[in-house]
């Protein structure tokens, strides 16, 4: 099977394009960023290492082919199995004349990866024609032996800098523990990836990878709850100063201003670094015991409250 195609500019080792043929889910393929991130960074390296002949690399069961196109100044990269090795090599020549056909596109590229999409179709076409090289699996079937190979044409770190990382690793992982902020947490976990990256610690990479999707989940999660408790809290205080009409302000019903706003404040504390979400709360303190605030402290309150701008955004910047 063929997993993805990759065309990589041969001077800087950037990545311009790249298609892929797995059976990914959305979900699957954020899981696994950091792992794709990797091997699009590792195969970035064999590039630059430049060459004018077809480059083949092992990586366990799978095998890497870089051929270059020097017309377009990039390399053609496929990703397959060891033992499509041959169907996936008779493909290459009939890849190259597709891209070439588009070579105008690679010549006058002024660096919206967008350009190439114009790509997807033929060589979608080009791959469906041979279903030997079209399948049900996936790379993150086996990411570790993939990291493994990936790592195993990396120069070792030494004893003392494998230490220093490991000491690091742990003082982040105390950090998150200490830290309710979301962000903050998802700063950590990312330098985690790379240090395990760097260590040659598989388990360790993909189980950070596995935090990292929990957290950004996390984190979608409470801002959708977080817009939904700001329109309530603009909703209902408006509906609370209306219906005073002549009554005296601390009369007013605020229960549900009260809930929202507390709500708010709760998940608004793990979105933030300071100690914003604690102002929030104190409006929600005071609605909730009026009876015993000044009527010019509720006053103020509410019309604090009444000020409070529309966009989550501007809560979490």
């Amino acid at each position: 099977m063929l997993y993805t195609i990759f065309l990589y500019q041969s001077k800087s080792g950037l990545l311009i394009y790249d298609k892929n043929f797995q059976n990914i889910s959305d979900g699957k393929m954020e899981l696994f960023a950091s792992f794709f991130s990797a091997l699009k960074s590792f195969i970035g390296e064999m590039v630059l290492e430049g060459s004018k002949e077809l480059k083949n690399i092992e990586l366990g069961d799978y095998t890497v082919l870089i051929t270059p196109i020097s017309e377009i100044n990039a390399d053609l990269v496929l990703i397959g199995d060891k033992d499509d090795h041959k169907q996936i090599n008779k493909m290459i020549p009939k890849l190259v004349k597709t891209i070439l056909k588009h070579q105008e596109i690679f010549l006058n590229w002024k660096g919206n990866r967008v350009d190439f999409e114009i790509l997807d179709q033929p060589i979608s076409e080009l791959i469906s024609s041979n279903k030997k090289l079209i399948g049900e699996k996936s790379l993150i079937e086996k990411p570790d032996v993939v990291l493994k190979s990936i790592w195993g044409h990396r120069k070792d770190l030494t004893p003392q800098e494998i230490e220093n990382l490991k000491l690091e690793m742990n003082i982040l992982e105390n950090k998150i523990e200490d830290s309710p902020s979301l962000p903050n947490k998802l700063i950590i976990l990312e330098k985690l990836v790379e240090i395990s990256e760097k260590i040659k610690d598989d388990q360790n990479f993909i189980r950070y990878q596995q935090k990292i999707k929990e957290t950004k989940d996390e984190i979608r999660d409470t801002t959708i709850k977080l817009n939904y408790y700001l329109e309530k809290i603009k909703k209902t205080i408006n509906q609370a100063v209306a219906n005073l009409r002549n009554k005296p302000i601390q009369e007013g019903d605020y229960k549900d201003v009260y809930l929202n706003l507390f709500s708010f404040s709760n998940k608004l504390k793990y979105m933030t670094d300071d100690d914003k979400w604690k102002q929030y709360r104190k409006y929600a303190d005071v609605i909730i015991n009026r009876e015993e605030v000044s009527r010019e402290e509720l006053s103020s309150v509410i019309s604090e409250i009444l000020k409070m701008k529309e966009n989550i955004e501007d809560y979490l910047n």
